[in-house]
């Protein structure tokens, strides 16, 4: 690949991510290369402690490579400050978490507008629309007024894909986003996730379940700190 010409929306080059653990020195990221492009349906395998969660905070911009380069969009992210790198979470890339992560006290409506406090894109004033049209993507326009403790498992995590779509991110990043929840409401979470890729979203997903990464369109498994496999959708179905 001619990487001058390179038009992916996420790369990594030689990536590294080592940290020192007492007098040891644990490899957590062991020389990555990975392009992920537009509107890719991705899942990242593994096992406990194979890098998959720390290759999802590098992507992120929750953590920074020891060594190599990672850019989003075709720049540089260890060009970047502190604050800058946080303008890129708010705006860019949109968070969905296992424990969902919601404000308690807060309503739905609340939870979902919190992104927009630190937008430095001037939709504070145009929240109302963007939280209910957003709201209405998730399937949740008659839950709005409701605080977490009133809501079921499935619809905590509707809000909190709702909160990471509310900027219009480029990358959704879901990590375990079906861990906490019963088969039924799995399905349906999936579900939403596909219908949001087939609307365009780039998704990128951590799992250690083969029936949610069966609803990715490329699979990459980790290991050791390593990308082992990386197989799409067609590949999958052709073995």
């Amino acid at each position: 690949m001619d990487r001058t010409m390179d038009t992916s929306l996420i790369t990594l080059d030689n990536v590294k991510r080592i940290y020192k653990v007492g007098v040891e020195y644990i490899h957590a990221l062991d020389g990555v290369d990975l392009r992920i492009g537009e509107n890719e349906y991705v899942a990242i395998m593994g096992p406990s402690g194979s890098g998959k969660s720390t290759l999802m905070n590098l992507m992120g911009c929750l953590d920074s490579p020891t060594s190599g380069k990672y850019s989003l969009a075709g720049r540089d992210m260890s060009k970047l400050s502190g604050a800058e790198l946080a303008d890129v979470r708010n705006e860019r890339i949109g968070f969905v978490f296992q424990s969902f992560e919601l404000m308690p006290r807060l309503n739905a409506f609340k939870n979902v507008e919190m992104p927009l406090v630190y937008s430095k894109t001037g939709k504070w004033h145009k929240r109302r629309g963007l939280v209910n049209n957003v709201m209405e993507r998730v399937g949740l326009t008659g839950r709005i007024k409701h605080k977490p403790n009133q809501m079921s498992g499935g619809e905590k995590q509707r809000v909190a894909i709702a909160r990471a779509l509310i900027c219009k991110p480029s990358i959704l990043l879901a990590d375990e986003p079906t861990g906490n929840l019963d088969s039924k409401t799995s399905d349906s979470i999936l579900a939403l996730f596909d219908k949001l890729h087939a609307e365009g979203q780039t998704i990128i997903m951590v799992t250690h379940e083969e029936t949610v990464a069966s609803h990715t369109r490329r699979v990459i498994r980790m290991v050791d700190g390593k990308i082992v496999s990386d197989e799409s959708a067609e590949r999958r179905e052709q073995i």
